[in-house]
């Protein structure tokens, strides 16, 4: 049935706009009309279109089949492109959907100045920004969101660190960590996350980054997505991490003292 899909894809698509006779598809797919009809005879018998009083036209079973040859299409694209670097994303969670249509940036094809700075530009554009770090970010974006969020007041911040990108933070940056637990920025800490993740809104409209690292933290791009179902996806584990962690100021005052020497 898929593969009758795939095969047929043009017809269905046509169809799925509104009834067609023969003779209208002949016309308009400039084929003879024994492969129209061979076409129209296959798609009809695998119950993918049916006949009506306007000619023939997709069922909705037709309709539910060419979404998901279109999904897997736009999926197989971005895989293709990515040349392997998906695979260092963990196994689970899975959402195979966010990469329909999604845009695809890597290391590997793009120069890592180039990545990030696109990135920071994002950083720069936001009005709200939700991340979710495994780790330490490039200097430029985090000066870029800590300028925006500290020194300036203009962008809405939350953030959730791991442990370890916390315990960096406190031993590298503790001014800039004593900052940003002073001016109440919402940051949490979990002990893990299974990837890194951005939501970036700007005048009401969000986009989802999905950043893929090495084994060893490195970084190696990202897929961005603004779909619906992208942003909701991330969005919702944003809420989750979020909601589990611990606030970042205690946990920096946390175990054997303040972290921050305070």
């Amino acid at each position: 049935m898929l593969d009758l899909a795939f095969a047929r894809r043009r017809y269905l698509v046509r169809l799925s706009d509104g009834p067609a006779q023969i003779r209208d598809l002949v016309e308009e797919f400039e084929h003879s009309r024994s492969t129209v009809n061979r076409a129209v005879r296959a798609l009809e018998e695998g119950g993918l279109i049916e006949r009506g009083t306007d000619g023939y036209e997709a069922t909705y079973a037709g309709r539910i089949l060419l979404d998901t040859v279109d999904e897997a299409s736009a999926i197989a694209e971005v895989v293709e492109a990515s040349d392997g670097v998906l695979n260092e994303l963990p196994s689970a969670p899975r959402n195979h959907r966010f990469f329909a249509d999604a845009e695809l940036v890597t290391i590997a094809d793009t120069s890592p100045a180039t990545v990030l700075t696109r990135l920071r530009r994002v950083a720069e554009a936001a009005d709200r920004f939700r991340g979710a770090s495994v780790a330490v970010n490039d200097e430029a974006f985090v000066s870029t969101l800590y300028r925006r969020t500290v020194a300036e007041e203009s962008l809405e911040l939350s953030f959730v660190l791991t442990e370890r990108v916390a315990d960096y933070l406190a031993a590298e940056s503790p001014e800039r960590a004593r900052s940003v637990v002073d001016a109440g920025v919402e940051m949490s800490v979990v002990t893990d996350l299974p990837f890194a993740w951005y939501l970036s809104t700007v005048e009401d409209r969000t986009t989802a980054y999905l950043a893929i690292h090495g084994d060893r933290g490195n970084f190696l791009g990202y897929a961005a997505n603004d779909d619906p179902d992208a942003v909701g996806w991330l969005a919702g584990l944003f809420d989750a991490q979020h909601e589990r962690g611990t606030p970042l100021a205690a946990y920096y005052q946390s175990g054997d003292g303040d972290a921050l020497g305070g």
